[in-house]
């Protein structure tokens, strides 16, 4: 299968049993469906969910019909977060990946933890068969470690322990790999240098016809220059990485300056007991509301393009989709200052962006945009400018054309 356009990845993307075999998230079923149309065959490994996972939101699909079916293979790998329940799978997973690398022609490995992460094993396996492959990162994840186990002084001292290990293991793989693929700016700043051949990716499951039309982008633009109240957003979920707290406290600075406006935190997650508690605390029960997790992709779209500004407060460097998906819609990206979302409308515009962690900085930059709705009106126009830059379609492909320099 080597001399095929055959493509072997290994990503830590969870997957569960269904009722017709093994099941993956809507998103990810839509990335594979993509590899499908630039490689003649696709085997995609994954991470099982372990039963006592309990309920999820997840849009779950199954994968035994339809391009999926007929031209890509899926695998579980178990899940071995913990040093444990990696020893007591390793050897057979090794073998497994071992197998594998030889029967594809194209290899890509998504890094993240060393720690129970299978790409890892994966990268030095495809190290030792002396084969080229593709190194793909989608976040820092040292970040997003120290910010997880920042109110646990144990945890934290434990994890400091380790990351250095786990950092010095993803540097290596990636400088080993024949290409990497960095995905957005806050991972290519990271990451790059210890690369031979890196490069700025992007992913996102918005199409070209999914993009705000110039008719409801003038209707924005109209209802932004008659001082309608702001319509706030975020999509994403509600955990201490998305700084759900600095997101309701720049909120109350609004409210406290007298600036009219409603908005709404599309998603679930363990935080938002917690959140909606803070938000009546501070008095914005009445203008923000906590619908949860939004299926319908149609319905979500529409809000985003019914919104002024999508305002969030990540406190970690990783590549939200919830950013581009905004700026597709028509949506300024209005938060905390990274090289992330800079990149994304360095070209165009499209965003207002404050000092990490100034929720006072934040706060004013909305008012600014309220005061002067003409800047607001053109904000909107860049926006949907640099949205225009990111589909679904072309993304893929120049992930396609990079992998198969490996």
């Amino acid at each position: 299968m080597q001399g095929t356009a055959s493509l072997l990845l290994v990503t830590h993307v969870h997957m569960r049993q269904g009722p017709n075999g093994l099941q993956i998230d809507d998103q990810t079923a839509a990335g594979i469906e993509q590899w499908c149309q630039h490689f003649d065959s696709v085997t995609f490994y994954g991470i099982l969910l372990e039963a006592s996972a309990g309920p999820s939101s997840t849009a779950w699909v199954d994968t035994h019909e339809g391009p999926i079916g007929e031209k890509a293979k899926l695998v579980a790998l178990p899940y071995a977060y913990g040093l444990s329940k990696m020893a007591r799978a390793f050897r057979k997973v090794r073998a497994e990946l071992r197998g594998a690398i030889p029967r594809h022609r194209h290899l890509c490995f998504t890094l993240g933890n060393a720690i129970g992460d299978w790409p890892a094993v994966a990268a030095f396996e495809a190290i030792r068969q002396k084969r080229r492959y593709a190194a793909w990162i989608d976040r820092v994840e040292s970040s997003i470690v120290r910010n997880k186990f920042a109110g646990s002084p144990v945890k934290r001292l434990a994890a400091e322990m380790v990351l250095p290990l786990t950092e010095g293991c993803t540097r290596y793989l990636v400088s080993k790999s024949a290409v990497a693929l960095l995905q957005g700016g806050d991972s290519y700043e990271h990451y790059a240098r210890s690369a031979s051949d890196p490069h700025c990716t992007y992913d996102t499951h918005t199409h070209a016809c999914e993009a705000i039309a110039t008719g409801e982008l003038v209707r924005k633009q109209a209802r932004a220059l008659a001082g309608e109240p702001l319509n706030i957003v975020y999509v994403g979920r509600a955990t201490a990485m998305k700084g759900p707290f600095d997101w309701l406290d720049t909120l109350h600075r609004l409210a406290c300056a007298q600036i009219p406006f409603t908005a709404t935190w599309i998603g679930d997650g363990p935080d938002l007991p917690a959140i909606k508690t803070h938000a009546a605390g501070l008095g914005l029960a009445d203008v923000v509301q906590f619908p949860g997790f939004e299926a319908n992709r149609d319905g979500l779209l529409r809000r985003l393009k019914d919104s002024d500004l999508l305002l969030f407060c990540h406190k970690t460097p990783e590549s939200a989709r919830c950013l581009i998906e905004a700026l597709v819609c028509g949506c300024p990206i209005v938060g905390y200052a990274s090289a992330y979302p800079r990149g994304l409308v360095q070209e165009h515009g499209g965003g207002a962006l404050a000092p990490q962690n100034d929720v006072a900085a934040l706060a004013e930059r909305i008012v600014r945009l309220n005061e002067d709705r003409g800047a607001l009106a053109g904000l909107i126009g860049q926006a949907a400018a640099s949205g225009a830059l990111y589909n679904e379609d072309a993304v893929y492909a120049h992930r396609a054309e990079l992998m198969r320099r490996a």
